[in-house]
């Protein structure tokens, strides 16, 4: 492709009347479009975006009664169309009228079918969009670029028996011959990859209204009783937007539609928010924690677009990454504010790990880079974006403090309504309302890849604080960022606010014993002289809950490059035996998880199930009636690991007698339900046949997700056959193969012969899965510690490149080396330690 993929600005579009006639059994439509365009330079020539789509007539006239005629010429290449007009097209206004027809097509982007099944089994047909990134030219010709910023009037037209849905609210309909024709009110002005419209035999439930907007869920029939929790979730979000920004809410209403095939998350369309059935068809009787919270965190995500990225919008896709890490932190202040009770700040401690995972190595990338063509626009939505890019906003709004960070969001949003802007536009408005020069502080860690690990020291009756640059193999370089250094003394509670600019520094002694990452909110590592690091131990209770999980944090990946003994690493994790916070227990699973990869060492075992156990029993193992959701959620992970760690044949057991009776599916405990599926699976017994086949007959998108998120972790032998079988046949969607196929690579029982399915079905998997999420592969690599297994992937993989992944092949395949490096580097010292509490 022709890497200048910047649309000439000849011609500037103003609105869009879009009429489009859908065959929904054919899988076709045909459209009649006019373009209200400012001819900026007198030309013979337009380009716009346009791909798969056949054009028919093309001509464009003025007020003037000017009329020319185009001829069309296809640049697939470049994924557009040239109109070359038999006259010169003057400077001003035009309107360019367009005759097409094209095909919904099965790639989950563009106008796509998706479907699901009916009371008799049989499928249903819907069709919806995806246009984010560049894929608003599959459906109709356009300026498919986000500063092209336009009104869109649509008018949709389908059998009758059908629903019809689009951005805004209904305008008006008409019925003739069996076919009624809707249109819609005008759209804000907007990008284009904000366009949707939805069409198929769907319900609307009705939910009620927000301050200002009437919310709706859409989705397959004979589910209305799910959509309470998730309706009732977005107008409670919806009122706290507006009151949080100042601004009220751009669109006319707002639906949010459950779409059965998805490739993403959720898509922030305004008005025509689409999601993953699972996360707005919920029984709330039966959820789990994880799944309630997961639901209200997605759509907190997706309304904070409304403002942030559809109201304002970055000028082009280098700033994607201001949008989506701005709303997965406005996810997490308005899900704290309307729902307390899911602990989204703690929640966010496991998002800025997975940032620091991929900013650790050498191929990591800054969060903002320049993008010339679609497949690096795709590689923009990654964890760099999302996790590490909110996390950062985040350690800068602890800094400048939280009123200060509304108030320079607000006057942004303001001032740019309806407008395209840069990153440097919300740096200027945030240094505006502080008293920090956040312009030239944030580029440091915007405008870079990498993050610090800062150390602090006693240095006489002073204390020395310095930086360098972590990455996961030890190595360093000559790396530099402006810290913001928020500094907390256990011994007398003073803080110190600083801005470190250089590789050191020295600063007074205020107190004893510095913490160095006061709130834990800090985007860096910190490490600690062995001095100062044995006082924070006597004085741990004086952490918070989010500074303890950071300390562990840290220390843990000081430990991976050698900054830590291993001694003093376990002299802290016992401090953590009873913690009952679900975040924190989750990290120090995951650090179990890797010490048991490293090598045989019977005595940790035993830790484990000393460091567990005691717990587990005060939860009790047996199903309760009465069950408090985090309790509950924590007793899932803490059986899990014991589980997975010791591999005790009775505990699995007993969690394998309860799916093989069938009794837990009556459970009203959702965690207890996905507890028994996946200790049971650990159980040879309790086969991938058995799994799969209650899969394809789950009664719920709820209930298939489950079986969906444990069918590549069985320890059965006949599970790789098994599940790239059924993928193969279809009984697993193509969009959610590549995560069940990374978690296939993942399982330490079955990934060696899981890799061998994998690769002797490598081509027809790729036909099956959307090839932009084909990456999501990968996302397993960072687990294994198997050298061999390692070896053979890397060969593959770089013999069998996957589309729009090369960024994310090299950092996956970085961190699987560093693993077997830090394995071979610890492994004598941890076979022979004596672990115990």
């Amino acid at each position: 492709m022709n890497e200048n993929i910047r649309l000439p600005k000849i011609a500037i579009p103003h609105r869009y009347e879009i009429n489009l006639d859908i065959n929904l059994d054919e899988f076709s439509y045909t459209g009649k479009e006019v373009v209200f365009l400012e001819i900026v330079d007198e030309t013979k020539e337009l380009q716009l975006h346009s791909l798969g789509i056949d054009i028919e007539n093309a001509f464009i006239e003025n007020d003037s009664g000017e009329h020319i005629e185009a001829s069309i010429n296809y640049l697939p290449e470049e994924e557009r169309v040239s109109l070359i007009f038999e006259d010169k097209v003057t400077q001003g206004d035009w309107q360019l009228y367009l005759d097409f027809k094209a095909t919904i097509v099965d790639e989950l982007r563009g106008f796509y079918r998706s479907s699901f099944k009916d009371s008799e089994n049989k499928d249903v047909w819907i069709a919806t969009t995806q246009f984010e990134p560049t894929a608003a030219r599959m459906a109709f010709p356009c300026w498919d670029e986000p500063e092209f910023k336009a009104i869109f009037s649509i008018a949709l037209t389908t059998d009758s028996d059908l629903i019809r849905i689009s951005n805004e609210k209904v305008l008006n309909e008409s019925t003739e011959n069996n076919r009624t024709t809707t249109k819609f009110v005008d759209s804000m002005r907007m990008s284009t990859y904000l366009v949707a419209f939805v069409v198929g035999k769907l319900e609307v439930s009705k939910i009620g209204s927000s301050k200002t907007t009437d919310v709706g869920i859409v989705h397959r029939p004979g589910f209305s009783n799910q959509t309470n929790f998730a309706g009732t979730a977005a107008i409670k979000i919806l009122d706290f937007f507006e009151d949080y920004y100042g601004i009220n809410y751009p669109g006319s209403k707002l639906d949010l539609i459950a779409i059965p095939d998805f490739a993403m998350g959720a898509m922030e369309n305004v008005g025509a928010v689409t999601f993953r059935e699972t996360l707005l068809l919920i029984d709330v009787e039966k959820a789990t924690r994880a799944e309630l919270s997961r639901s209200v965190e997605v759509i907190a995500h997706e309304l904070a677009h409304m403002w942030f990225g559809d109201l304002v919008t970055m000028n082009w896709w280098d700033g994607i990454w201001l949008n989506e890490a701005f709303a997965s932190l406005m996810e997490v202040i308005a899900s704290e504010a309307t729902y307390p009770e899911f602990k989204l700040w703690n929640q966010m401690n496991l998002d800025r790990s997975r940032g620091f995972g991929v900013d650790s190595l050498k191929s990591s990338r800054p969060v903002e880079f320049e993008v010339k063509t679609p497949e690096e626009a795709e590689e923009m939505f990654d964890v760099l974006t999302y996790q590490k890019g909110s996390t950062v906003l985040r350690m800068f709004e602890t800094f400048i403090g939280e009123e200060t960070f509304k108030d320079g969001v607000r006057k942004y949003l303001k001032k740019y309504e309806y407008k395209n802007t840069h990153s440097s536009d919300l740096w200027n408005e945030l240094t505006s309302a502080s008293s920090y020069n956040l312009s030239e502080i944030l580029p440091t860690w915007i405008q870079q890849e990498g993050y610090p690990i800062v150390n602090i020291e006693k240095e006489g009756s002073s204390f020395k604080i310095s930086q360098k640059k972590y990455l996961i193999d030890g190595s360093t370089d000559s790396s530099l960022w402006s810290v913001p250094l928020n500094i907390r003394y256990l011994d007398n509670d003073k803080v110190n606010k600083l801005i470190m600019d250089s590789d050191s520094i020295t600063i007074e002694n205020d107190g004893e014993i510095p913490f160095i990452n006061n709130g834990g909110w800090s985007f860096f590592h910190s490490s600690y002289s062995e001095d100062i690091f044995e006082e924070i131990l006597l004085n741990f209770e004086k952490l918070d809950l989010n500074e303890k999980y950071r300390i562990l944090e840290d220390s843990w990946m000081a430990l991976r490059i050698g900054e830590l003994k291993l001694s003093l690493f376990i002299k802290l994790l016992n401090l953590y035996t009873g913690e009952k916070d679900v975040n924190i227990w989750s990290l120090i699973s995951s650090i179990f998880s890797t010490f048991a990869k490293i090598g045989e060492n019977d005595s940790f075992k035993n830790y484990v199930k000393d460091f567990s156990y005691p717990l587990i029993e005060t939860l009790g193992k047996d199903y309760q009636d009465k069950f408090d959701q985090e309790e509950s959620q924590l007793r899932s992970l803490l059986c899990g690991t014991y589980a997975k760690i010791t591999e005790d044949t009775k505990f699995i057991e007993f969690f394998a007698n309860q799916f093989i009776s069938n009794e837990y599916e009556e459970y009203a405990d959702g965690n207890y339900f996905n507890l028994v599926l996946s200790i049971a699976g650990m159980n040879q017994e309790c086969s991938s046949e058995i799994y799969i086949e209650k899969f394809k007959n789950s009664s719920s998108p709820q209930i298939e997700a489950r079986y969906r998120g444990v069918i590549g972790t069985l320890s059965d032998p006949g599970t790789p056959k098994n599940v790239i079988g059924a993928i193969l046949d279809q009984t697993i969607r193509g969009a959610d193969a590549p995560y069940i196929i990374a978690t296939l690579l993942s399982n330490s029982k079955n990934a060696s012969n899981g890799f061998i399915e994998i690769k002797n079905n490598w081509s027809a998997l790729l036909e099956l899965m959307p090839g932009w999420t084909a990456s999501r592969i990968l996302d397993s690599l960072p687990s294994i510690y198997d050298e061999l297994l390692s070896e053979e992937i890397k060969s593959f993989v770089n013999e069998n490149p996957l589309p729009s992944a090369e960024k994310i092949t090299r950092q996956n395949i970085e961190r699987m080396d560093a693993n077997i490096k830090f394995k071979n580097t610890i492994k004598d010292e941890f076979i022979n330690t004596k672990f115990e509490l």
